[in-house]
């Protein structure tokens, strides 16, 4: 049987493949992006179960990526002995924007855009996530962003570190 860190990282896997699968999709933005939230947050709960590691209340919430990921990713360049670790502020506001792709973390309301759920606009139109350029998606493709997803996959692909 495993361990809820074994489930997550197990899950978070299966996230990234459906990541991966749908970013060679014609499919509309939206979803890959529904997908890299899902993945990172589930990775991210797989570290926060871990013994001494996550308090309860971290464990329930959505919005850990931000928290949780750029100890993660500093963790695991300090592991795999990254001389010139590039600089984290970066990575940690994209990592805050992974969080509020999901629509109930939408910083008090200062950001309504998500991947799920249709929303208001300040106009007062009804934007669609499946017709909404998502600013973050470009943000991924820039030194930072490949860094921070080059890191995940390899902390989701090995799965070690998530047992104890």
């Amino acid at each position: 049987m495993p361990t809820w860190p074994q489930a997550f990282a197990e899950q978070a896997k299966s996230d990234l493949e459906a990541f991966d699968f749908i970013a060679r999709s014609n499919l509309p933005t939206c979803h890959r992006l529904h997908y890299l939230q899902m993945w990172l947050e589930k990775l991210c709960k797989a570290y926060l179960w871990l013994p001494g590691v996550g308090s309860e209340e971290l464990r329930g919430r959505h919005a850990v990526v931000g928290k949780v990921l750029p100890r993660m990713v500093r963790e695991h360049w300090r592991r795999i002995g990254f001389e010139k670790r590039p600089d984290i502020t970066a990575i940690q506001e994209i990592c805050r924007d992974i969080d509020l792709l999901h629509p109930q973390v939408d910083d008090n309301r200062r950001s309504l855009d998500n991947v799920e759920y249709p929303w208001p606009s300040d106009s007062g139109n009804i934007e669609i996530p499946s017709q909404w350029k998502f600013d973050l998606s470009s943000r991924l493709y820039t030194d930072s962003g490949r860094l921070l997803l080059k890191a995940a996959r390899s902390l989701t692909q090995s799965p070690a570190i998530f047992i104890r």
